[in-house]
């Protein structure tokens, strides 16, 4: 049974520097890229895709609400035009980047607060997909909500990747045996990146046909 591992890059800006997360993203085969609004500047950007370039990794855009001093972790009441142009803004910003390497964004993920009201707000996530939709409708949306994804899925009609995170009392064996078995995995320590990569190897799985392939 083959995994994605995914993690977060450019949680960056300015003088504030995460260099661990190249660490934990030695060991994935997908990385989201923050996209300005909560973190990521310019050349952090630039230098995560550099990154996943050179070690072939499926790229998403890493989104969410507009807080940079509050890292993205404060919740934010938006009309349905501003959740759609939040998004469209900062897709457009990864993808002209991506573009300029030569490199196509493939998923999006949600950051913090945006992530959390994604998973237990379907108003909210359906107007999050309808925004990506209109971006473009190939993309794939990391959801951590089964019941979420199928909505999206099914109203909206969007693919999604179910994903779970690893945290340290989960073992790659409970992945396995999961009841709805997940298309992608996110870390974000260094230690269980480490411990799971141990066990399997993770690939770049193509989520539109993520079914056909575990």
């Amino acid at each position: 049974m083959v995994f994605d591992f995914n993690s977060d890059l450019a949680q960056e800006y300015g003088i504030y520097k995460n260099e661990a997360a190249f660490e934990i993203a030695e060991y994935v085969s997908s990385v989201n890229i923050s996209a300005g609004f909560h973190a990521g500047d310019p050349l952090s950007i630039k230098k995560a895709l550099e990154f996943a370039k050179s070690r072939n990794l499926a790229v998403g855009a890493h989104i969410g609400y507009p807080d940079i001093s509050g890292f993205g972790y404060r919740n934010m009441d938006l009309s349905e035009e501003e959740i759609e142009t939040a998004v469209i803004y900062q897709l457009g910003a990864i993808s002209a980047f991506a573009g300029a390497l030569n490199i196509d964004i493939e998923h999006v993920r949600c950051h913090g607060a945006m992530y959390e009201k994604l998973n237990n707000d379907s108003e909210f996530a359906k107007n999050v997909a309808k925004a990506v939709k209109k971006f473009n409708p190939w993309l794939n949306l990391i959801v951590g909500n089964p019941e979420i994804k199928l909505l999206i899925e099914k109203e909206v009609k969007i693919n999604c990747a179910y994903e779970v995170l690893f945290n340290e009392a989960m073992s790659v064996r409970q992945l396995r045996e999961m009841p709805v078995i997940p298309d992608t995995v996110h870390f974000t320590t260094l230690e269980n990146a480490k411990r799971a990569y141990d066990v399997i190897k993770p690939a770049p799985i193509n989520y539109n046909r993520v079914e056909a392939q575990i």
